[in-house]
């Protein structure tokens, strides 16, 4: 993990520019590792670290690019839902890029029961993020079709 560790320290490293922080949070999207990137998720929504605003947007766009990515950013949004729709009030604007990011791109009839169960009981919990999670069911339905 030493090389997720230095990754982070130069996102982090005020000397790094926008877009290098960019390409830095896109690459490690990219590994195929479930326990990395699941601590690249945590370590997205660690304040200190990682500027609210930015964060979400690391979580749906960075960490979704892949198969993997998207199996475990679903079950890390599950398990982290109430903790970002408390935390992250300032940034939810945000949170469409979110949702469509982690759900847009699954694209079979058990992952969209999942999806439709896991927000049956927290629709007023997405708030301005609705119109996205309906926009990704239909991205879904598509999918399977």
């Amino acid at each position: 993990s030493s090389g997720i560790n230095a990754e982070y320290g130069e996102y982090t490293d005020d000397s790094t520019s926008a877009s290098e922080k960019q390409t830095i949070y896109y690459a490690l999207g990219l590994v195929q590792d479930d326990d990395k990137l699941l601590e690249f998720s945590n370590y997205c929504l660690d304040s200190s670290l990682v500027r609210p605003s930015d964060s979400l947007y690391i979580l749906g766009r960075s960490i979704t690019q892949t198969k993997k990515g998207r199996v475990v950013s679903w079950l890390f949004m599950q398990d982290m839902w109430t903790r970002i729709t408390e935390e992250f009030t300032v940034a939810l604007f945000a949170v469409d890029a979110y949702i469509s990011g982690v759900l847009s791109n699954f694209a079979n009839e058990g992952d969209l029961k999942d999806i439709e169960d896991f927000f049956a009981d927290k629709m007023d919990s997405l708030g301005p993020g609705k119109a996205a999670y309906e926009s990704a069911l239909q991205s879904i339905k598509g999918n399977i079709a």
